[in-house]
């Protein structure tokens, strides 16, 4: 019997060996033999299997083994499975241990042990790539979100084991990427993990949530004074130039604080508090951190129910436009309209576009919400100039917004709008804010181009607010200027101010510009512009923006800026 057990034993592809009910060795594979002769010399056919296995493990592992052949010996477990370290830690493999019963006429165990060291690796690498960022090696969402929940549930249990969490988000971080390229950035946000990892103490953690977000937990804290200094000490840090390959980058961070209390029950709710504070940070301009109030949360919550009402009245037919009239400084006739969003709800009112357009603009709700405003307004100013034949070339102004302008599909859409609607492109004028042409300015210089080929004009507006230079407006094919109302309302209060005025249309004047100037409010303000040749002016001297119904009244009394007729 003992040759075709050795034979059988030979043909299996994992070390194995044969036990008796005493648990002595009684056939093994060549393998197996020369794996264990590698730890006892002596073993052989009648040693003990499970002492000399246990030389090869630790201690508590070692004991565990032989628990496990006497308790298959014995009848008491039908099967043993157990994954064995052998080794030391530098040099370690894996081995799968199982033990099976043998009945019959030779009654025993049957013992194997397969090497599953590659295998071991494998679940290592996966265990450690589920958990950490593969830029960076920091922990990741998951791990932190993980840590994070153990740091609550301690607050429960012990209402002295305060933590807070920092949620940090890099300033203009896309510019870098931009200027000089995701490696660099990569490499970049690598040092700045580098970097932050330094500040930390052996207790706290620091994750990579992805792109260039990073949250730090920092627990045992003495209350919200350490979570500031922490918040402090990383701004600091930062905000030190980062050298890559002798080119010299500076970047910021805006991060959000919140101190942990018995009122949160889950990491995303932490986290949600961090954010909100993180975002009223980047409103600061960046680099600053703020520390979350409840107030913020009522805020993030009125603009969900916001971006929701919004959806709901884009398909509704909420959102209509006004219309504020644009007037010949010369003439005082009515010259164009610039079309203006508003929301009129059914509970609430007008709703002030300054608050739902800054929503429109963080959703994405932008690009839907100004394909409707430019198909309205331009469908109106057909309607108004079929009706009242005798009005002119009057002008549409319509604004765009960065992420509109931004599109790879803007320009098609655009001229979609145009054919759909029938209008004469040549009264319609797209207005751009300076800061939307700043990100990349050679891709601006084209889209603004494409749609001067589709025989749209391109109006700079609120021009004085952003980047105003020479060189920045020579480059830009414009075709007329707005003058931002803050330096009209103004002009009339300091001749430093009027100076200002008189700069802005002189330039615009040389670069073969016509000028607009928003925000008239006083006769001195309209004299004041027809002094100094401003071709247009619009704001609440003239009109108040009137709803697209009203426009038709307006064209048959032949308006004209006079005080006998003024609406």
């Amino acid at each position: 019997m003992l040759p075709d057990i050795h034979d059988l034993l030979e043909s299996l592809p994992s070390h194995a060996a044969v036990l008796d009910r005493a648990g002595l060795l009684v056939a093994s594979n060549t393998a197996c033999l020369e794996l264990l002769r590698e730890i006892d010399p002596d073993m052989g056919p009648g040693r003990p299997f499970g002492a000399s296995c246990a030389k090869m493990l630790t201690q508590p592992v070692g004991a565990a083994v032989q628990e496990g052949i006497s308790a298959v010996l014995d009848g008491s477990l039908p099967r043993y499975e157990m994954d064995l370290p052998c080794g030391c830690v530098s040099a370690q493999t894996w081995r799968a241990l199982c033990i099976t019963p043998l009945h019959g006429a030779f009654p025993g165990a049957l013992v194997t042990l397969a090497d599953i060291s590659r295998q071991k690796q494998l679940e290592e690498h996966i265990l450690h790539d589920a958990f950490h960022d593969t830029l960076t090696g920091l922990f990741n969402r998951a791990l932190f979100i993980n840590r994070l929940d153990q740091a609550i549930k301690r607050l429960k249990r012990s209402p002295k084991a305060l933590y807070a969490v920092l949620y940090l988000d890099m300033d203009r971080f896309k510019l870098v990427n931009k200027t000089f390229g995701h490696v660099t950035g990569d490499r970049l946000l690598m040092v700045i993990a580098n970097r932050l990892q330094k500040q930390l103490r052996e207790l706290d953690t620091l994750a990579r949530f992805g792109g260039d977000e990073f949250a730090i937990l920092i627990e045992d804290i003495a209350g919200l004074e350490d979570a500031c200094s922490m918040a402090e000490t990383v701004l600091r840090q930062l905000a030190q130039s980062f050298r890559l390959k002798k080119q010299e980058i500076f970047v910021t961070c805006s991060i959000g604080v919140v101190l942990g209390s018995a009122a949160y029950e889950h990491p995303d709710q932490v986290l949600r508090d961090a954010d909100n504070a993180m975002y009223s940070s980047k409103e600061h301009g960046g680099d600053h951190y703020t520390v979350f109030d409840a107030g913020m949360r009522v805020l993030t919550q009125r603009r969900m129910e916001m971006e929701l009402a919004l959806r709901h009245a884009m398909e509704s037919g909420e959102i209509t436009v006004h219309y504020q009239p644009i007037v010949s400084l010369t003439s005082g006739e009515v010259t164009g309209f610039e079309a203006l969003a508003r929301w009129q709800h059914p509970r609430q009112g007008l709703i002030a576009p300054s608050e739902f357009i800054p929503i429109a603009e963080e959703t994405g709700l932008i690009n839907e919400l100004g394909a409707l405003i430019l198909r309205q307004s331009c469908r109106r100013l057909v309607e108004l100039l079929r009706a009242n034949p005798d009005c002119g070339d009057l002008t549409l102004s319509v604004n765009i917004s960065g992420r509109q302008f931004k599109r790879p599909d803007f320009v098609d859409e655009v001229a979609a709008i145009l054919a759909e609607t029938g209008i004469n492109t040549q009264l319609v004028k797209l207005e751009l804010t300076e800061s939307v042409l700043m990100d990349d300015a050679d891709e601006a210089v084209r889209t603004i181009k494409r749609l001067k080929a589709l025989g749209v004009k391109v109006v700079i507006d609120d021009f004085g607010t952003g980047y105003s230079s020479l060189s920045y407006i020579q480059r830009f094919p414009f075709d007329s200027l707005k003058v931002d109302r803050s330096f009209v309302g103004n002009m009339n209060e300091a001749e430093q101010n009027m100076e200002i005025v008189r700069a802005i249309i002189a330039m615009a004047h040389k670069l073969g510009l016509e000028v607009v100037a928003e925000g008239v409010e006083l006769a001195e303000h309209r004299t004041a512009l027809s002094e100094l040749r401003c071709e247009s002016a619009q704001g609440f001297f003239f009109s108040k923006p009137v709803p697209g119904e009203e426009l038709d009244l307006l064209m048959r009394k032949h308006w004209k800026d006079d005080a006998t007729s003024r609406l």
